[in-house]
């Protein structure tokens, strides 16, 4: 259902939630996650000297790196619980800000078994250019959407394995 805000149609708010499970002891990675968030950005982090300051991340499709976009990743302060940790983040891009649309979501590991883990990444959009970019989320862009939730889910696992592997962030 679409909303007005004064005389424009805005598109609805598209959720997603995607996850992957990976290799990894979840107290261990809940570490990471809560103490090192440069670290396990790695590749990703362009920036920042303070953990309070936004880091910039390259995300994007893996083919030929078609609709990459440079974003401005902002985490704010993580929570843990008894068997799962949450960092919200926003991302909105670094220019031309108002064709890439601001994602709002929760970034989370969650313990599912003995060294199993779940990294997964959930929140929302709004698709920019009102109801004919709706259209084109729903005909495509959701797709590139997805892809690059994705892609996003899959480098911060990996960073976080490859941390373990150098002993970085380990009891």
């Amino acid at each position: 259902m679409e909303e007005f805000i004064g005389e424009e149609v805005v598109p609805p708010v598209r959720f997603f939630r995607d996850f992957v499970e990976i290799d990894l002891d979840w107290e261990v990675g809940a570490q990471l996650l809560l103490e090192q968030p440069h670290a396990w950005l790695g590749d990703l982090a362009t920036g920042a000297a303070l953990a309070r300051e936004p880091m910039r991340a390259k995300i994007g499709l893996r083919a030929g790196g078609i609709f990459g976009a440079k974003v401005t990743v902002t985490i704010a302060s993580p929570s843990r619980e008894r068997d799962g940790v949450t960092i919200p983040l926003t991302w909105v891009g670094a220019s031309s800000s108002w064709l890439f649309p601001r994602l709002d979501g929760l970034l989370g590991l969650s313990k599912i078994g003995e060294g199993q883990s779940q990294l997964w990444l959930e929140g929302s959009y709004r698709a920019p250019f009102g109801r004919p970019g709706q259209l084109m989320d729903q005909a495509v862009m959701h797709r590139v959407a997805d892809s690059t939730i994705r892609g996003f889910l899959d480098r911060v696992a990996k960073s976080l394995v490859e941390l373990v592997e150098r002993g970085v962030g380990g009891s």
